[in-house]
């Protein structure tokens, strides 16, 4: 499996996260703040990647797999941790196939989302290129397709 490294302008970008502790060109160590905020949020219907975009560490930067990875290793340490102050056994296979599809749910809901967000921005940036085609010197001036 390939890694991607970070860039020097994203390493200092990152580092100056309150979300970050540590950053490698190749890893990220994310503050026990974030990673309490994250859960909080998460268990109360968040979006991993909405929740890691609000902290400044958007998919871009840090990558989906990242995401993904993070939130299933703190969301499995946060069960046991519970099942263990409760003197509850380790939850059964079936209930974790549950919470996998749910995962996978959130996932392409997240995944649509920031599909349809890139399908804005390329309009948007259609539109200012019609724009600035129809105003200049000798242009003409027609309206949007969509108008």
């Amino acid at each position: 499996m390939m890694t991607r490294e970070f860039t020097d302008s994203e390493i200092r970008y990152l580092r100056s996260l309150r979300a970050v502790d540590t950053v490698t060109p190749t890893r990220i160590i994310y503050s026990s703040e974030f990673k309490k905020r994250f859960l909080r949020e998460y268990l109360n219907g968040k979006s991993p990647s909405a929740i890691f975009r609000d902290a400044g560490l958007p998919n871009v930067i840090v990558g989906r797999k990242r995401i993904e990875r993070c939130t299933h290793r703190w969301i499995t340490v946060e069960r046991e941790k519970r099942a263990a102050a409760a003197g509850v056994p380790a939850p059964d296979p079936d209930s974790e196939n549950v919470d996998m599809l749910l995962d996978e749910t959130r996932k392409l809901v997240d995944d649509l989302s920031a599909a349809l967000l890139r399908v804005e921005r390329i309009i948007d940036m259609l539109k200012r290129e019609h724009d600035q085609e129809a105003n200049r010197p000798g242009g003409e001036m027609r309206p949007h397709p969509h108008e």
